[in-house]
């Protein structure tokens, strides 16, 4: 039967998989051995099938699952045999549970129970007929209160939902990297055929540290008893009994990574105690224990290498896990810290034992993938120093795929936002020059030692630095600076450095040792102090014959360059700053003559805007003048890609701020001449860089005002307020800054106003107000209202009641109904900007009854990120009640009084005695003097009887004397 189903045609195999799936497997085991055989080489060529109960498919799969746990092939006569059917049925379960997701969620535990039984099938020495049958594996009980992790969350509703902040360098969040899911970094190694100067561009940079084969199951060439066995041998001698043994654990693996696929997050995360190292596990064979015992590498490699998928965005789980818990019973979160760190002791035990380099680079990689989603402050320390020890040796290790993965761990550890102090001291971060969140730890935590390096190995670089050829020596920079000594603490720094400055260092090692750096740059005291020498290892990666050597060597210029920029230099370090940028510009220009492709320029450009105020400043006039024209010839270039012109005009909007160039009226239209020929791009990054542009350019007009007597053209000035509106309509991301630049582009204009300017300033404005009531992201709309709240000071804006008829009933329902607090904060404050009660008209009830309705709705809180923001919005919509209060009159009063009485009363009045006695004095001015002003300005006016018990009472309920 199956010689036939190999002859035929492939078009005709699936007509017999009705039939073949229908068979039950005997318990003879050559019988049942063909019969599997048959059933996958029909498989192969089927259609995905469908997923009904009594689907030949399906029957397939129960079949199998029931011959398992029954035991249908222990006790046959042919056990010779037994590891050969059993890691063919493992395959074709494999197979099916690849192709039937719906039946796949039915049956985890059977599946996973039959994973976890030949996980360590052969290792103990016992014979093949004494194995245990497969048992159902039940998941935890916490399982079901766990969704999605927040990394599924994309960038936009990340910036969205936190509501993210302009930083001095345009608005620039410091990246943090993150691990790449294994399976596409499979995916691309499967693209050989793309040549390496695409890659140097296109692929990304993991694929130098993980791409390769990932399937150590299937690999071949390693020596004799590592490699499965074909069917072909049928020896039972103890060496092909091995082969078939490792087989079976291997097809065991990759049915529990063919698991991992098809499972949702949630429904894992009820089997963590089985795959992963727990009290729960009861010393059951999971993913760490094998990658530590078991006798083949190949079993090894793929156990650890199934045990980074897992642990690949798991960051949100493992972030519950918590070493401090009660003593009368133990937690989830203390269960699962401890399941943490018998996960580390693990790996160390690996790493101290394991002598094969694939192991050895697959166990770092799973290390580095469980120090980026460990929560470090909420475990016990003293883990940290085990596995830097370990890794600290490995990095100087021969084999360079093992010396890249160590590396890479201390990225990981490197790159994490908040270090605790055995961190800090592992990496070489001084106290003095750690993040001042440290001192905010408790006081009664030990001292931890600093790891450093040794009195031979300081002794062997130094040997090593002398023994340089000439041509290494460093180039004289154009400011003669001495580089101090690395302490000796920064083992971590020096060991990049050292790889960077030798010239045998391979392109992977030198791609990570900058990777290290950019991480590093994180927390700046690693780097302070050392500028000569980092520029000089900089320049030489921006010179590097490898593309990737060269785009990652600017990527890390430019996180270096945005944290340093960020610092004011201490008086010793001002000339050493200046130094570094002098000696790196003229190898960026080089670098960026010599590029081929778009990517490194973009990063060259974007590296160069994060110079900093303080070291373009003091730049000799000369190196200045040639920045800004070699700055503004790549954004003026029409035969550069738009990428690129749009990084390089970002740039020049950076320096557009400072000091030096913001009085600098002609800079400032050339720059917005550029950004008018990009800011229709047909590429949404594009358009994004020349709004984000246009905007720093509005700032800049706006502050000139004051100083300068001389304007800008209004020619241009309507067409940049034209460009503006006209993005007013784009992708959120374009719209966010274009609403700032369009508010400030009309100041201007109302300043500057003549008659015939009414028509596009109504357009504009309207456009403005569009993005208010229109749905969109929380940053479009406080951006919004932040640009009409600016408007509105100028009475230009009321001159028709077209705008105030949509403007009040826009800010009504923002204030009142909008998720985002910020959103709400801004609203208001366009209701602080109205100068004059007319201005309101018929809305002025209406406003005020959105007022008393946010106030008793601030307290409601949907979602527990905006409980930093309620203090705020309270603080802002009671000043906004308190102005409305001055600007009413005699006849607003029984309305606003009957507004407040609804069901509302005693949660206003707390709020605002809360409020008033809360924030500083010179804010709560208003609310101390409302009532007494009102009484005095309005008890003469208010004559009629109704309008006098109103003003009492709203004076009553307002009062804040003690």
């Amino acid at each position: 039967m199956l010689s036939l189903l190999k002859t035929l045609p492939k078009e005709h195999l699936p007509g017999y998989w009705p039939a073949l799936a229908m068979v039950p497997h005997s318990k003879d085991v050559k019988a049942a051995l063909l019969l599997i055989k048959c059933q996958e080489a029909v498989l192969a060529d089927l259609e995905q099938p469908e997923e009904a109960e009594g689907s030949p498919t399906r029957n397939a799969a129960d079949s199998l699952v029931q011959s398992h746990f029954e035991g249908r092939w222990l006790d046959a006569k042919e056990q010779e045999q037994l590891p050969l059917v059993v890691a063919h049925s493992l395959q074709l379960l494999q197979k099916l549970v690849a192709r039937q997701p719906a039946y796949t969620t039915q049956h985890v535990p059977e599946l996973m129970g039959i994973a976890q039984c030949y996980l360590q099938y052969g290792t103990e020495g016992e014979a093949p007929a004494k194995w245990q049958l497969p048992r159902k594996v039940q998941p935890a009980q916490q399982s079901a209160a766990y969704g999605h992790e927040e990394e599924s969350l994309e960038p936009e509703q990340q910036n969205a939902a936190t509501g993210g902040s302009k930083g001095r360098a345009g608005g620039r969040k410091n990246k943090v990297r993150k691990m790449r899911s294994l399976a596409k970094q499979r995916n691309q190694s499967n693209n050989n055929h793309v040549s390496d100067s695409l890659l140097a561009e296109s692929a990304p940079r993991d694929r130098l540290l993980l791409m390769g084969n990932l399937d150590y199951g299937c690999l071949t060439g390693d020596s004799g008893e590592n490699c499965p066995p074909s069917d072909s041998d049928q020896l039972p001698g103890p060496k092909q009994l091995r082969q078939l043994q490792a087989k079976v654990r291997i097809s065991a693996l990759q049915l529990l990574g063919a698991l991992t696929k098809q499972l949702p997050r949630r429904t894992l995360y009820g089997y963590w105690h089985v795959l992963f190292p727990s009290a729960d596990s009861g010393g059951g064979g999971h993913l760490l224990l094998v990658g530590q015992t078991d006798g083949n590498s190949r079993c090894r490699a793929l156990a650890l290498q199934l045990a980074a998928q897992l642990l690949y965005g798991s960051k949100g789980y493992l972030s519950q896990a918590c070493s401090r818990g009660p003593s009368n019973y133990t937690p989830f979160a203390v269960s699962l810290a401890s399941c943490v760190l018998s996960a580390y002791r693990s790996l160390c035990s690996i790493l101290e034992k394991e002598y094969a380099p694939p192991v050895l680079t697959q166990c770092l990689k799973c290390l580095a993938v469980l120090v980026q989603a460990t929560p470090f402050e909420q475990l016990e320390m003293g883990f940290v120093y085990e596995f830097v020890g370990h890794v600290k040796k490995l990095i100087k290790n021969a084999d360079s795929p093992v010396a890249v993965s160590a590396l890479l761990v201390m990225e990981m550890l490197v790159a994490t936002p908040k270090l605790t102090p055995e961190m800090a001291s592992a990496i070489g971060l001084a106290p003095s020059q750690r993040d001042i969140k440290l001192d905010e730890l408790q006081s009664d935590q030990p001292e931890f030692l600093e790891l450093c390096d040794s009195d031979t190995e300081l002794e062997l670089e130094e040997e090593a630095e002398q023994q340089q050829p000439a041509q290494q020596k460093p180039e004289a920079n154009p400011i003669q600076q001495v580089a101090p000594p690395i302490p000796r603490n920064s083992w971590l720094l020096r060991q990049v450095l050292r790889q960077l400055e030798s010239l045998g260092t391979g392109p992977p090692m030198r791609v990570e040792c900058f990777q290290v750096l950019l991480a590093m740059a994180t927390h700046v005291g690693l780097l302070r102090g050392h500028q000569a020498r980092l520029a000089r290892v900089l320049l030489a990666g921006l010179r590097d014959i490898t593309a990737d050597v060269r785009l990652y060597a600017a990527r890390c210029l430019d996180s270096v360059g945005y944290q340093l920029g960020r610092l004011l230099p201490e008086p010793p370090e001002r000339e050493m700053q200046v130094s570094f940028w002098l000696s790196l510009l003229p190898g960026i220009y080089g670098a960026y003559d010599d590029a081929a492709g778009a990517s490194l320029k973009c990063a060259l450009c974007d590296a160069l805007s994060n110079m900093g105020s303080f070291s373009f400043e003091r730049l000799p006039p000369g190196q200045r003048n040639a920045l800004l024209a070699f700055l503004s010839g790549c954004a003026s270039d029409d035969g550069e890609e738009p990428l690129v012109r749009a990084a390089a005009l970002r740039a020049l909007a950076v320096y557009v701020l400072h000091p030096t160039l913001k009085a600098d009226l002609v800079f400032v239209e050339n720059a917005a001449e550029l950004t008018l020929r990009v800011i229709n791009d047909a590429q949404l990054a594009v358009r994004t860089k020349a709004a984000w542009a246009l905007g720093n350019i509005s700032d800049a007009l706006i502050a000139a005002i004051p100083n300068h007597s001389e304007r800008v053209s209004e020619e241009l000035l309507g067409r940049l307020i034209q460009a503006a509106t006209h993005s007013c309509g784009d992708h959120d991301k374009v719209r966010a800054n274009a609403v700032r630049s369009l508010g400030n582009l009309l100041q201007i204009l109302q300043q500057q106003q003549a008659s015939e300017n009414t028509e596009p300033m109504q357009l504009a404005m309207s456009k403005l107000l569009d993005c208010v009531r229109s749905a969109g992201s929380a940053k479009v709309k406080w951006n919004a209202c932040h640009a009409i709240g600016n408007l509105v000071k100028h009475r230009a804006f009321f001159t028709t009641n077209h705008l105030a008829g949509i403007l009040f009933p826009a800010l009504s329902q923002l204030v009142v109904q909008h998720a985002n607090f910020k959103v709400r904060i801004n609203a208001t404050g366009v209701l602080l900007q109205v100068e004059l009660r007319q201005d309101f008209g018929s809305h002025f009830p209406v406003v005020w009854r959105s007022l008393l309705d946010a106030l008793e709705r601030s307290n409601a809180l949907d979602n527990f990120e905006e409980y930093n923001h309620r203090d705020a919005l309270q603080q802002q919509l009671c000043l906004a009640m308190a102005h409305l209060l001055t600007l009413a009159k005699a006849s607003d009063l029984p309305t606003m009084r009957e507004a407040l009485e609804e069901d509302r009363l005693d949660e206003v009045r707390g709020t605002w005695r809360r409020v008033a006695f809360r924030i500083v004095p010179e804010q709560s001015a208003p609310l101390f003097t409302c009532s007494p002003l009102l009484e005095q300005r309005l008890q003469a006016d208010a004559t009629m009887p109704q309008q006098r018990s109103a003003l009492g009472f709203i004076v009553g309920t307002l009062r804040l004397d003690p």
